[in-house]
């Protein structure tokens, strides 16, 4: 348990810069800072969530009223921010002239490393629409959209947080919490999609039962003939679509 909670931390904290960042702001607001409101604010409640945070029992509490995989959230309300920001003008309105510009340029300089390329995260794209998803989510659904009533597809991995955002009439088997293994229940449409070699049969008997009218899969991982109860029905931005031959007559 505790191996999880230092785990979470690990993966929140990122590169970890900013994180001794904000320890060496809240060490010298420990020793500079004065105002007793100032204190509760910046220092006091810092430290007493981390604290909380830390403490296991917090752990076993939260994952009984919700999900521990989202234990990580309660460090959003860690004033990391206000507390870097007040520490840099506290510092440096401490100095004058040159001394004073020299210290607000370390600081900029400082924060600015601090971090990575947000595109460098497989999450984050750079937009292309004003949607902010990729072209080919918005050209699939609306490919397959139809007005005035709920469509069902299977869509691949990397369009699970997309589609749903886009078009509230298309609707998914399994979402991305499934795909990440947040949570335990079983999803047999799930293990067969994810499978190092997918079996076209028990794929297109499981998405039949689950009521899909589309099969959505990259190009390159194309089934090398249709799913069982579906046809090929569309390449489009490297992407196919197969259509359920028997649902889609309802379509």
């Amino acid at each position: 348990m505790p191996g999880d909670i230092l785990l979470m931390i690990k993966n929140y904290t990122g590169t970890g810069f900013i994180t001794i960042l904000f320890v060496m702001c809240l060490s010298y607001l420990a020793v500079k800072e004065d105002d007793r409101m100032k204190r509760i604010l910046f220092i006091y409640i810092p430290v007493i969530v981390l604290a909380f945070f830390l403490c296991p029992v917090s752990y076993l509490v939260y994952g009984r009223i919700s999900e521990s995989v989202t234990y990580y959230r309660l460090l959003w309300l860690v004033p990391v921010t206000p507390v870097i920001a007040y520490t840099a003008v506290k510092l440096s309105t401490s100095l004058k002239g040159i001394r004073q510009d020299i210290c607000i340029a370390l600081i900029a300089v400082l924060i600015a490393v601090s971090g990575r390329l947000m595109y460098s995260d497989m999450y984050m794209i750079k937009a292309s629409n004003i949607y902010h998803m990729p072209d080919a989510v918005v050209h699939i659904c609306d490919a397959i959209h139809v007005e005035g009533r709920e469509v069902r597809a299977l869509m691949p991995y990397e369009f699970q947080q997309f589609v749903r955002q886009y078009d509230s009439c298309i609707c998914i088997p399994y979402g991305r919490e499934y795909m990440m293994n947040i949570f335990a229940e079983p999803d047999d449409l799930r293990d067969a999609m994810i499978r190092e070699e997918r079996d076209p049969y028990e794929v297109g008997v499981l998405a039949h039962q689950r009521g899909c009218h589309y099969i959505v899969v990259p190009a390159h991982e194309r089934f090398t003939i249709p799913p069982e109860n579906y046809e090929e029905f569309m390449n489009i931005d490297g992407y196919i679509i197969y259509k359920n031959i028997y649902l889609s007559t309802d379509l």
